[in-house]
């Protein structure tokens, strides 16, 4: 059963590769060099433009930060 599936999987590989592709002419709607498409604007965006600088701090005591962030009021 195994070596059946194996023959079918096979044969529609080859089958697939033996079709013909469409030629690059036919392809192509639109000549490569149309002037009309235009260009994508070339504006500068610098790399480092939201750097901020941080530093290493120590760690807080997360007891109160933890009672510092929960919710307030009855029954909590």
């Amino acid at each position: 059963m195994k070596i059946a599936a194996l023959l079918a999987v096979a044969s529609a590989l080859v089958g697939a590769g033996c079709t013909a592709s469409p030629r690059l002419a036919d392809m192509a709607t639109e000549p490569a060099a149309n002037p009309s498409f235009g260009t994508a604007s070339g504006h500068y965006h610098s790399v480092l433009g939201s750097y901020q600088h941080r530093e290493p701090v120590d760690p807080k005591n997360w007891r109160q930060l933890n009672d510092d962030l929960a919710p307030k009021g009855e029954g909590s």
